[in-house]
């Protein structure tokens, strides 16, 4: 190595320790504009923070010194140091009084990047008693500890981004509680929770696997459906309640259970049966995610719950019509192959439901660890 080339990596080596706490003090770093929808009811506005990439782990004074995290959710001390936070920096009100915010539903994903974690959180404003909908005021002092703080506000037609120490005012119009709005909202929240539930897609792959026709494959998601619709509303409306700590591992249990039977079992003859009595307990985790959302009162509760369920049903459709070819050509073009020798697609069926026998089992475990 030339002796020019060494004093050229000796200081490009200088250079990065140099600058190395710097880089790794970026932790706190906002890469997005923390994006809030506003989703106004008839007594009371629901706040969901969502698809942000932040780590509310490491707020100055508030999160960064104690601990936070317990698997993907909070621990009490830290939801309530980040509900004070927020009502602290996040002010809102329609009488020019500000409403102290409850939260709802807190959700944490770090991710391999340790400059981005995503988080969920729901949170929930009382509108102030009377008829008409008010202008509704809000200032923002949120993460002003960095230096591209910003807060997106969105609701209905209305957007607009807040730097900390900005406001801003919301016309009632916008603020008026609307069936349709609603309607919309729902049915996206249902659709979303299948499209990013790892669990409930895991299942419903379980189910796709093994399923000898498009018919059959359609009768069985009618099981899943017409049970998990049931303890949804049940759920929702609060006649029958299962904490979330004795529904999450029993949603686990049912990934192992249609895992191990696609491997085990000659024949699936039951497997009508088997989807709707694991419907009932997905129904649950369905109804925890619903109700943090903020359903709404009167007439809108109806079709804002109607809504929800067509948006998982469409979701799931989505998922078998666009998996149901592939696995059907996949099929086909292996039993081709295994006349020549090669891999026959009931072993590939076995390698798949053995990989989510295994996802199941990693998530009990997780859910486990995560409450210990």
């Amino acid at each position: 190595m030339s002796h020019v080339l060494r004093r050229a990596l000796g200081a490009l080596l200088a250079v990065f320790c140099l600058f190395a706490p710097t880089v790794t003090s970026a932790h706190q770093l906002q890469v997005e504009p923390v994006a809030i929808k506003i989703r106004p009811q008839s007594s009371f506005y629901t706040l969901e923070f969502t698809r942000n990439v932040q780590d509310i782990t490491q707020i100055p004074n508030v999160t960064k010194d104690i601990q936070c995290v317990q698997g993907n959710s909070f621990t009490p001390a830290a939801s309530k140091a980040l509900q004070a936070y927020i009502n602290e920096r996040f002010q809102i009100g329609d009488d020019g009084t500000p409403i102290p915010g409850e939260i709802q539903l807190i959700e944490h994903e770090a991710g391999l990047d340790p400059t981005k974690a995503r988080f969920k959180l729901l949170i929930r404003y009382a509108r102030t008693a009377g008829g008409e909908a008010k202008p509704l005021q809000i200032a923002s002092t949120l993460f002003d500890y960095l230096p591209n703080a910003i807060a997106t506000i969105n609701i209905a037609g209305f957007q607009r981004n807040l730097k900390p120490g900005e406001s801003t005012t919301v016309d009632a119009s916008n603020l008026a509680s609307n069936l349709l709005r609603n309607v919309i909202d729902f049915l996206w929240l249902g659709a979303i929770h299948i499209w990013e539930g790892v669990d409930h897609l895991l299942f419903i792959f379980g189910l796709l696997l093994v399923a000898p026709n498009l018919k059959m494959l359609i009768k069985v998601l009618t099981g899943f459906t017409i049970a998990h619709s049931i303890t949804l509303i049940l759920s929702a409306l609060q006649i029958v309640s299962v904490p979330a700590k004795f529904v999450d591992p029993l949603v686990a249990v049912s990934i192992i259970f249609v895992g191990v039977e696609n491997i085990v079992a000659k024949k699936h003859e039951k497997r009508f049966w088997i989807a709707a009595g694991f419907g009932l307990i997905h129904g649950f985790a369905f109804a925890g995610n619903l109700r943090a959302a903020g359903l709404p009162e009167g007439n809108a509760l109806f079709w804002s719950l109607l809504s929800f369920n067509v948006g998982v049903e469409l979701a799931q459709l989505s998922v078998c019509l666009g998996a149901w070819p592939i696995l059907k050509y996949l099929e086909k073009s292996l039993e081709k192959g295994a006349k020549r020798g090669g891999i026959a697609y009931p072993a590939i069926v076995r390698f798949a439901s053995g990989g989510i026998a295994a996802m199941g089992l990693w998530l009990f475990i997780k859910l486990f660890v995560a409450a210990e």
